[in-house]
């Protein structure tokens, strides 16, 4: 993901803000001062450069360098998106309960310029039936309608026929949520006034905008009104009309206030649960969605009924939104009833990606126990609920868990290749990624951006990386042979931590690791065992190339000596006489070798189809290797490959076949081919573990000499011209380009004093006699002395470093060999009985099922592992089984990884001492026991009393409806 987009809008947001700020400078003499600068200046590096653009500082204080585009950020994908657009819990346009109805009276009658003392003395009860006349004398007819519609509302039916008689109008209404007398007094269940009302003549189905009188009886909770309503003819299906357009039935609104009377009512009136509004959700869709499970079991006992039902345009079930919303009460009748927990929305998330999202630890685990909900369900991304788990909350890690015990997949990978490890430690969740390492998470899986999950973690969480020593270490056991009668002590190696991610290709893990900066973890027991076993099955293969590659150079070098070097190929057609005469050769020479060359040319041409016959072998070795790379530039980064195909190119370069005879310019491509070709064999035989770190000091050695010979090469130029001035007669130093090679060789200490003598005694050139020798003294002190010791002490201090990290340097270079070796042989192009024949040669585990290895590591005859492998892998293993169980009278054994090697301290102490710490450790372990056993009563006692909780807040909601006051809940105003 690129920020130059962010960085431009960056600067475009600073532009803007430069005019406003500075015409506003004056107004902050602060920031205009030295101290203002330096608190400007600390807040910007500790990171808060939004806290300095808030404070609206002077542009013309600073300027932006231009030093080039930002790096590009790692690509993480936003998980999330998918889900944002799910949250469907919306609101209606108008609310109705009783703080805004009393609102909207009391802001009706103030607009109208009315009297609210009206309406405070009806609420007082100071307005009676016998005193309405004098309240009301002078009242404007508004005053007597909206004071019709409060008395109404608060329950005043017995002033209704007064203020009747006062000329109210029985239709008026109050005009922002269309609600007239007959709303209002089924609304705040005033069952007097509703019949008084209905028997008036008003219409129990008015809508004068958006609701019906029944609909406010189920906002108002009031099961009593809507009976009388619905035994005067109101439609119990009727639905919610304009300008709200959403179409809700009686029964969506009852569940929105969560009426459980009124829903209990209406569904046995035969209001229809199935009913959708304008997105297509049913009343069942808002119980689960809004999280009322009373009203949803009511529901979903009633005839005609769909638990499975899907919205219109998502095709969300009510399972989905009870688990966006983490209601498990709502999940669970759900279940109850049938609803499958495996349907999938219109992106092919299930409940339990959304459950997961949700970061509901119960909700998760109901769908999964109650549910069977599939955890390895791929929604449209190929992202699973693992993928939805990996959240920024607290019990994150609980939910990974849950589902791991469940048989989600640890690895699976969505459409961008990203693990959940990826995920993880993209938001640097340490305790995910620990939990996910854990229970086996590949951390050298890639995505299609070319990201290891190890190199993330190395950058984003690196306190994790201590999970995969554990794990290593746990991978490492003792145990006792049963059938030994000295109950031989086996140490168990089980490679699967190795091996369980990478089959057929066993060293792509701890390549990963090389490759990544983590090749300290090579110096484990578990991983130098692995490479050494695996280095035991594969070599056979490198050295039959070693062989191959050393037959294919000599060949190489036997053509170029005799049909170019010694011209025997020309002698052979009778062409010397295009040949210098002063060339002494080998074919001019007389011996046996150059007669029977000179005499037998067909020979020189066998060499060459044998030469060509190996090189076409070479060439097939080499494209097939090609398929082992994932792209041709990781090819091209070897030198060796570059080195090889230019050797190769030569050999026809070289070739007499074209035109029957040899040329001088061929001696110089050969000449270089065999350079390249027996330098390119020091290379492989320098991958040998055995003679590795020879080959290592010397190119360690060669590359600082390069760099010392470039950083010098103006001083060694200086001399060079300066002795072609001093010493013109000098034949060294006639050409320039030789006076180079010479002042090279004179820099070995090579030195020569016959240049100081003069030819010429009886007329020395005095002055350049006293020039030459200052100039060869300071050549003497500042080249052959200073910049030669200089290059000596470099190359010891070189090979010193290369001596110290010598162990872990064998390993990482045989961990790149085996690497390319697997890259070569098991790229798939081979036929199957060749893959087979691979498999069961070159891998330490065929199958991948022989992934356990046990030895004696106290046996002197165990020669499987070496034996510092062994002693290592024991010092774990019973470190492990000490710390796990008892610890010895005799003694223990501390084994510590630090970084490059592993360090064994014995440490010995007293009988009496001993003694004492075993009687610590077992007073210890049974004050543990005690605590146990104190733990598990306790959960018991906690489970009862949950139990009896449940039982009492079920006992407490039915209390709630019986006693309830009959008005809505406002918690949605």
């Amino acid at each position: 993901m690129d920020n130059s987009g962010f960085q431009e809008s960056t600067n475009s947001l600073k532009l803007d803000r430069s005019v406003s700020v500075n015409a506003e400078v004056e107004s902050y003499p602060l920031y205009r001062t030295p101290t203002g600068m330096i608190l400007r200046k600390w807040k910007w590096t500790r990171g808060e450069p939004a806290a300095v653009l808030e404070e609206d500082f002077p542009s013309d204080e600073f300027e932006y360098m231009e030093c080039g585009p930002s790096p590009p950020a790692d690509h993480t994908p936003n998980i999330y998106e998918s889900f944002e657009e799910f949250s469907t819990n919306h609101e209606l346009t108008v609310q109705i309960c009783h703080d805004t109805i009393k609102m909207n009276l009391l802001e009706h009658m103030k607009s109208s310029s009315g009297r609210h003392q009206l309406l405070d003395d009806i609420e007082s009860k100071k307005v009676q039936q016998d005193n309405l006349d004098t309240f009301f004398t002078g009242a404007s007819k508004v005053e007597v309608n909206i004071s019709f519609l409060w008395a109404a509302f608060m329950k005043r039916w017995d002033l209704l026929d007064g203020l009747l008689k006062l000329s109210a109008q029985m239709q008026y209404f109050e005009p922002n949520q269309g609600l007239s007398a007959l709303h209002l007094a089924a609304f705040s269940g005033c069952l007097a006034g509703t019949q008084f009302l209905i028997q008036q003549g008003c219409d129990v189905n008015a809508t004068y905008k958006c609701y019906t009188p029944l609909h406010c009886s189920a906002f108002g909770d009031s099961p009593e009104t809507a009976m009388i309503l619905l035994s005067s003819g109101a439609k119990v299906n009727a639905l919610t009309a304009y300008p709200l357009d959403c179409h809700e039935s009686v029964l969506h609104c009852a569940v929105r206030a969560n009426a459980i009377a009124c829903v209990r009512l209406f569904t046995a009136q035969g209001a229809d649960v199935g009913q959708v509004e304008f997105a297509g959700m049913s009343p069942i869709h808002l119980a689960a969605d809004l999280g009322h499970p009373q009203c949803l079991k009511i529901m979903l006992e009633a005839k005609g009924s769909n638990p499975n039902g899907k919205t219109r345009d998502k095709d969300l079930t009510a399972l989905h939104l009870a688990a966006e919303g983490g209601y498990v009460g709502c999940i669970e009748h759900l279940l109850d009833k049938g609803c499958d927990a495996n349907v999938r929305n219109y992106r092919g998330q299930s409940a339990l990606h959304f459950a997961a999202r949700a970061q509901s630890l119960d909700c998760v685990e109901l769908l999964l126990r109650k549910g069977n909900c599939n955890p390895n369900i791929p929604d449209l991304d190929q992202r699973t609920a693992l993928h939805a788990a990996v959240g920024k909350a607290a019990r994150s890690y609980d939910i990974i868990e849950i589902l791991i015990n469940w048989g989600a997949d640890v690895n699976c990978k969505d459409q961008y290749g990203y693990t959940p490890l990826h995920i993880a430690a993209l938001n640097e969740l340490s305790q995910c990624v620990e939990v996910l390492i854990y229970n086996g998470a590949d951390v050298t899986a890639k995505s299609k951006f070319g990201m290891t999950a190890l190199g993330i973690i190395t950058r984003k969480t690196p306190a994790s990386l201590a999970m995969i020593t554990q794990k290593l270490d746990a991978a490492i056991t003792l145990h006792h042979h049963p059938e030994s009668s000295n109950r031989e002590v086996e140490l168990r190696l089980d490679f699967r931590s190795i091996l369980q991610h990478c089959h057929p290709r066993e060293i792509s893990v701890l390549n990963t690791f090389v490759d990544e900066g983590q090749k300290e973890i090579l110096l484990h027991p578990l991983c130098s065992a692995f490479l050494y076993l695996k280095w035991e099955k594969i070599r056979k293969y490198y050295i039959a190339r070693m062989l191959f590659c050393l037959i294919f150079v000599l060949s190489l070098s036997l053509y170029v000596l005799t049909a170019l070097a010694h011209n025997c190929y020309n002698h052979g057609k009778n062409m010397n006489e295009s040949q210098p005469q002063n060339v002494i050769e080998l074919c001019e020479k007389k011996s046996m070798m150059g007669h029977m060359l000179r005499n037998n040319p067909f020979v020189i041409e066998m060499q060459w189809f044998v030469l060509v016959g190996i090189t076409g072998c070479e060439i097939l070795r080499k494209v097939y290797g090609i398929a082992g790379y994932p792209t041709v530039k990781q090819y091209l980064s070897h030198p060796e490959n570059i080195i090889e195909w230019s050797v190769i190119a030569s050999v026809f370069i070289i070739s007499f076949i074209y035109t029957g005879r040899t040329y001088t310019w061929q001696n110089h491509v050969g000449a270089f081919a065999v350079l390249f070709g027996w330098t390119n064999l020091m290379l492989m035989i320098g991958q040998l573990p055995i003679f590795g770190s020879y080959v290592a000091m010397y190119t360690r050695v060669q590359g600082e000499f390069a760099k010392l010979l470039l950083a010098y090469s103006c001083l060694l130029v200086g001399f060079t011209i300066s002795f072609c001035v001093i010493f013109p007669d000098s034949s060294t130093f006639a050409n320039p380009f030789i006076g180079l090679i010479t002042v090279l060789v004179m820099m070995t200490g090579e030195l020569s004093l016959d240049l100081l003598v003069d030819d010429d005694p009886e007329d020395p050139p005095f002055l350049l006699e006293v020039s030459a020798q200052v100039t060869f003294v300071l050549f003497l002190l500042f080249v052959t002395v200073i910049l030669m010791n200089l290059l000596v002490g470099i190359a010891v201090h070189d090979i010193q470093g290369l001596q110290k990290t010598a162990g872990l340097s064998k390993l990482v270079r045989q961990t790149k060999l085996i690497s390319y070796m697997e890259l070569a042989l098991f790229n798939g192009y081979l036929p199957r009985y060749l893959l087979n024949l691979l498999h069961w040669t070159a891998l330490v585990s065929p199958k991948a099922y022989r992934v356990v290895l046990n030895v004696k590591p106290l046996n002197p005859r165990e020669k499987r592992l070496p034996r510092d492998i062994l002693k290592a892998a024991h010092e774990i293993a019973k470190q492990r089984k000490n710390y796990g169980n008892t610890i010895s009278s005799q003694g223990t054994q501390v084994s510590n990884y630090t970084g490059h090697k592993w360090i064994n301290n014995n440490i010995d102490q007293g009988n009496d001492t001993m003694a004492d710490y075993a009687t610590s450790l077992s007073l210890l372990q049974s004050n543990v026991e005690k605590s146990s056993e104190q733990i598990e009563h306790l959960s018991s006692e906690v489970r009862e009393l949950k139990d009896a909780l449940l039982n009492n807040n079920q006992i407490m909601e039915q209390l709630t409806i019986l006693l309830a006051p009959k008005n809505v809940n406002c918690s949605n105003c």
